[in-house]
């Protein structure tokens, strides 16, 4: 057992989970060690004073000690801040719920690297902003689909390198198609220019050069259903938070 006592890091809390009668498991996204599971005792108390630790949708800067092998340990915070919009609506709550999701599965057996905890604290920012949490969703799970070791290709067309012209999605062939060469899968996705654009763009985007969200809704329709196929066929995961969003949808039909 490897300890790091008295460290310093910022965090974000990604997950809680009740453990034994008053104790907690808390899943922190940090910029220093990436995703670390911290127990926290007693918390689940009345008078509990570390309650404020691990709330959910929480940041901020955190004291602890570090084990590399086992639960960690939380000791104290400074200028905790907790997303008060993603608690208040339903659907900013799921969207960024499944993000956690997402990245708690991505990265389960990775390092996490500072860009994905800017990224990822960056996204939620925005959520909690009241910008349009399905779009800021679907560039992170663009971006997610290489550290689940599936990236598609959306630079070029991935039979004759063109990165030029009108494209397609190509499940098959894991990538774009241009016009050129869609007969070689009958099965492509149909998609119309500005749906692959979008993709193409968020495969690189850096929320924190993000200001306003403006996408029609035909365009998220296909977005939507793009990356339900592509995580349906090539990733397998399906979190309890994406079958609330889906049943959602199902409300509002």
């Amino acid at each position: 057992m490897v300890l790091k006592r008295n460290q310093n890091f910022a965090g974000l809390v990604l997950r809680t989970q009740d453990y034994h009668e008053n104790d907690q498991l808390v899943w922190l996204l940090t910029d220093k060690f990436g995703i670390k599971t911290f127990l926290m005792r007693g918390v689940k108390k009345v008078n509990a004073k570390n309650r404020s630790l691990s709330l959910p949708f929480t940041y901020g800067n955190y004291q602890g000690v570090i084990n590399e092998h086992g639960f960690s340990y939380l000791t104290a915070a400074l200028k905790l801040q907790q997303f008060q919009y993603l608690i208040q609506d339903i659907k900013a709550n799921a969207y960024v719920t499944y993000q956690n999701d997402l990245l708690l599965r991505a990265f389960d057996k990775q390092l996490v690297s500072q860009h994905w905890f800017t990224q990822i604290l960056t996204a939620q920012r925005l959520v909690n902003q009241q910008l349009d949490p399905e779009i800021i969703t679907n560039v992170l799970e663009v971006q997610l689909l290489k550290p689940f070791g599936v990236a598609p290709n959306l630079r070029s067309c991935v039979i004759g390198g063109e990165t030029q012209g009108i494209f397609d999605y190509s499940l098959s062939l894991g990538g774009l198609l241009c016009s050129k060469h869609w007969s070689h899968d009958e099965h492509r996705l149909h998609l119309i220019p500005k749906t692959v654009a979008y993709l193409r763009l968020f495969a690189s985007l850096d929320l924190q050069r993000v200001g306003k969200i403006s996408v029609s809704e035909n365009v998220k329709v296909q977005l939507r259903k793009t990356l339900d196929l592509l995580y349906k066929d090539n990733v397998g995961v399906y979190p309890k938070s994406k079958k609330f969003i889906d049943q959602m949808y199902q409300w509002q039909l």
